[in-house]
């Protein structure tokens, strides 16, 4: 997500100095370094599973390990798991995991603790827990080696295991404790290149380089996560010197400012990561497909893409993400901009303008991040002109996922979010038991055919499957799609390291390899 975002697609999280700091860092030697970056918010908790967390998921990749990860160019990575294979009929799945590794605590790690997670996370229903029904048993046949049996092949297991909500925790403080609750919740203990230190609602995080990580461990002594809701003043610290990497991508506005300052190499990248406008369908307005087909044709795509987007990533035309181009049905595309078929399919279905010259209102709830604001503003100017009265509600990102993901209780919302690392991906945002599923779409069809997609591994037959299920979404539309989202990101010569400098090696926040060469 962007924001369950922009956090599953490439993050680049600045790194922002305290007064004095970057000066420090930089005539230090490598281990007394202190790295400070810049986060939206602060987090839920530092339990990496149980609920989409977007201001916790870089501290996560930092703190915590999965058994493979997620690199920046949706390549499967090792991590916990050195080597992996699949059975020949494609039925079991092995890992062999690294045999050095401890928890912070000094505890070993084993596959006891890869078992634990992943059956706790199916019982309770974790974040992740839908993506991965596939999974029948997982044992331990001994320390180092993790079998998963699956009830069909499944050719997006890696991506979804690699992928949100799937860090291995720690047995022997959560086990018999209850999740949500459970102490370590807010002192995290991992096994991952850094340690948590301390949490200052409102102010920072700060992680300490875990010395005994079992790979090599971090260039910089700490890590430290400033808490700044405001994008521009961390935009500014950074063009100030006080940051020293920026952390997704920089104001609308000033997207491009720093092509040619040679100070900066700049970094431009599109994302299997997509912005659209979602329903709830138990709303007596929203649950008639001629009233989303309505709000697509009434929303303008360009202007989106131009004004709030700042021509960053690309707009979005198909139902799903172009970075999977062969399975695109180019016959099948989002609705260009047409006010007067909009307003003839509210009043086909029924609908007559009030005295004010809405045909209904409604209200857009929001989460502040990056430029969903912007967004929700022209949706609204667009959506007055078809004669539906908007009110944007904007809530800090944990008021909104209680509201909208938890209650349910919203007609109309926005969101942006990874779907990948498979064409699969798209799956966890129609299916009917998708995680991020939030208007609750359930067409059984759909679920029938996401189903045989992930079962099948002919690739012309899963093109045909996904072009099927292209052509549903355009005559239900679930969603509307609005930006394929992308950066254009300025990083300061003298940093090294970053994942997306590394990315057959590191995770999209990792900062195992980052170091200041200043």
């Amino acid at each position: 997500m962007k924001k369950l975002i922009l956090a599953l697609a490439l993050i680049l999280v600045p790194s922002m100095a305290l007064t004095g700091c970057g000066q420090q860092s930089g005539s230090a030697e490598a281990k007394d370094k202190t790295l400070i970056t810049s986060v939206a918010g602060d987090p839920i908790n530092f339990h990496p599973d149980l609920k989409a967390d977007d201001n916790a998921y870089g501290m996560n990749q930092n703190i915590f390990n999965r058994l493979v990860k997620l690199g920046p160019k949706n390549n499967v990575i090792p991590d916990l798991a050195k080597s992996w294979e699949f059975s020949e009929d494609g039925l079991t799945l092995t890992f062999h995991l690294h045999d050095n590794v401890k928890w912070h605590d000094g505890t070993k790690f084993t596959a006891a603790d890869v078992v634990w997670t992943f059956e706790t996370m199916r019982k309770e229903k974790w974040r992740a827990s839908s993506s991965l029904s596939s999974i029948t048993s997982i044992t331990a046949p001994d320390d180092n080696t993790v079998v998963m049996k699956l009830s069909h092949p499944d050719s997006s297991i890696l991506g979804m295991i690699s992928w949100y909500g799937t860090f291995i925790m720690p047995k022997h403080l959560y086990e018999g404790t209850d999740q949500s609750s459970n102490e370590y919740n807010n002192k995290p203990v991992g096994t991952g290149p850094f340690k948590f230190s301390s949490w200052e609602k409102g102010v920072s995080v700060k992680l300490t380089r875990n010395d005994d990580y079992f790979k090599t461990p971090a260039k910089v002594k700490e890590l430290v996560y400033m808490i700044i809701p405001d994008q521009t003043t961390a935009y500014q610290s950074f063009i100030n010197g006080e940051i020293d990497v920026l952390g997704g991508a920089p104001p609308s506005a000033e997207a491009g400012s720093l092509d040619n300052n040679p100070d900066y190499n700049v970094y431009t990248e599109l994302w299997a990561n997509r912005t659209y406008l979602t329903f709830n369908s138990n709303d007596p307005h929203f649950k008639k497909k001629e009233v989303r087909q309505a709000v697509a044709l009434g929303i303008d795509r360009d202007s989106v893409f131009k004004r709030a987007a700042k021509g960053q990533g690309a707009r979005a035309d198909f139902f799903i993400s172009p970075l999977y181009e062969e399975y695109i049905d180019k016959d099948v595309k989002l609705p260009e901009y047409n006010k007067e078929a909009a307003i003839k399919l509210l009043e086909d279905a029924g609908y007559k303008k009030d005295a004010n010259g809405f045909y209904f209102s409604t209200t857009l709830d929001g989460f502040e991040d990056g430029n969903f604001k912007d967004i929700a503003t022209i949706v609204q100017a667009n959506l007055k002109e078809i004669g539906i009265d908007v009110k944007i509600n904007m809530m800090e990102n944990a008021a909104w996922s209680d509201k909208v993901l938890k209650n349910k209780n919203f007609q109309m919302t926005m969101l942006a979010g990874y779907q990948g690392p498979d064409v699969s991906g798209v799956a966890g945002r129609i299916k009917s038991d998708g995680a991020t599923n939030m208007m609750s779409y359930n067409n059984p069809k759909v679920d029938e055919l996401l189903t045989k997609g992930v079962q099948v591994s002919d690739k012309e037959e899963r093109i045909k499957i996904y072009k099927e299920v292209q052509k549903i979404m355009s005559e239900d539309m679930p969603l509307v799609l609005l930006v394929d989202n992308g950066s254009k990101t300025p990083v300061k010569k003298y940093i090294t390291g970053l994942p997306v400098q590394n990315p057959d090696e590191l995770s999209s926040n990792e900062f195992t390899l980052v170091d200041i060469n200043k």
